[in-house]
């Protein structure tokens, strides 16, 4: 039987319309659809699960829901903001922050009894000491420091399996640990080193059900100043070469986006340095940008954008000085 929660606080304007409220991840919940019914079960008596909610949208990043697989109903929080109070709406917040605070504790003990048990990244590790195509291909990527590559724990495995795109095949895999939660390892990310498709590249070996958040230096405190990159990689290699003020802390996402969990840890920030690749500043169909979407998320007074014609990487490793571009972040407001 399926597991039922509690309906996210950006949909409370749902509460008493929907039922059988499940979570998938933390960014995406099923539930009976408020508009052709509570009651109804599929042919199999399972309860329905027709309607879809995103915590943070693809197209604005906002809460959003719709009947997918039935009458195609849309419902977003914008309808329903006039009927809420100021009190209604902290209430919202307030548990929301319970919601997160929980999760944190459910990442830690799957993060000690799961990964850290099991203890897959330093088996890679040691492989990495014995692999000189491993080596080979570190360096290739700026990566030409044997003990910054121990300090970040990479590892390889020379015979990863892909479940691929179009294929499974084995490729060589270069491994990463992600460490956050008190220092532990909540995730191994693999980079696939000779990808047969571009959606191949990357791989977690466990599902945890939730965002990580990497942080190359392994020091989880969350200041006044925080620079934010695209990908694990990236923000290793400013952690080694960008040469950012040292009250400023280095994270990464995992693509573009930043989730509930990464706003959640760095609400209490001043100001958000946000440096994504080239492409996240090119519109969609609707006009927008990805790079205007996650400033609005994170605050568009607190944000401050640093703007790199190239991958940032890439850009470092062919002696940009990153240090020039944090200086002359520009406020998201220039874009518009």
């Amino acid at each position: 039987m399926p597991t039922y929660v509690q309906l996210p606080p950006e949909f409370a304007g749902l509460e008493g319309k929907v039922q059988f409220v499940q979570r998938i991840n933390d960014n995406e919940y099923h539930s009976s659809c408020p508009n052709c019914g509570v009651n109804e079960t599929h042919s199999d008596s399972n309860p329905s699960d027709r309607f879809v909610m995103w915590v943070e949208s693809r197209s604005n990043g906002r809460p959003f829901g719709m009947c997918i697989r039935h009458c195609g109903y849309k419902w977003t929080p914008e309808k329903h903001d006039a009927e809420w109070t100021p009190e209604e709406k902290a209430a919202f917040q307030a548990k929301r922050r319970e919601l997160n605070q929980r999760e944190e504790l459910r990442l830690l003990q799957y993060a000690n009894e799961v990964v850290m048990k099991q203890g897959i990244y330093n088996r890679y590790a040691d492989n990495l000491k014995r692999s000189k195509y491993g080596k080979r291909y570190l360096y290739s990527r700026g990566f030409d420091s044997d003990e910054w590559n121990e300090f970040l724990g990479f590892g390889i495995d020379e015979g990863f399996k892909v479940r691929g795109k179009f294929s499974t095949y084995y490729s060589p895999a270069v491994s990463m640990p992600i460490f956050g939660l008190a220092g532990v390892v909540e995730q191994v990310k693999m980079r696939i080193t000779d990808p047969k498709n571009k959606d191949d590249r990357f791989r977690n070996i466990y599902k945890s059900g939730n965002q990580h958040i990497y942080f190359p230096l392994r020091d989880e405190r969350i200041g006044n100043k925080i620079a934010i990159f695209e990908g694990e990689m990236k923000s290793a290699q400013v952690a080694m070469r960008g040469r950012l003020p040292s009250d400023v802390q280095i994270i990464a996402t995992q693509g573009k986006g930043v989730g509930a969990r990464m706003l959640y840890k760095i609400e209490s920030a001043e100001v958000v340095y946000l440096c994504l690749d080239p492409d996240a500043y090119t519109p969609n169909k609707n006009g927008e940008t990805t790079v205007m979407q996650t400033a609005r998320k994170i605050g568009l007074e607190k944000t401050r954008l640093i703007v790199c014609r190239d991958k940032v990487d890439d850009a470092i490793m062919q002696g940009f000085n990153l240090l020039n571009a944090f200086n002359m972040a520009i406020s998201p407001a220039r874009l518009r």
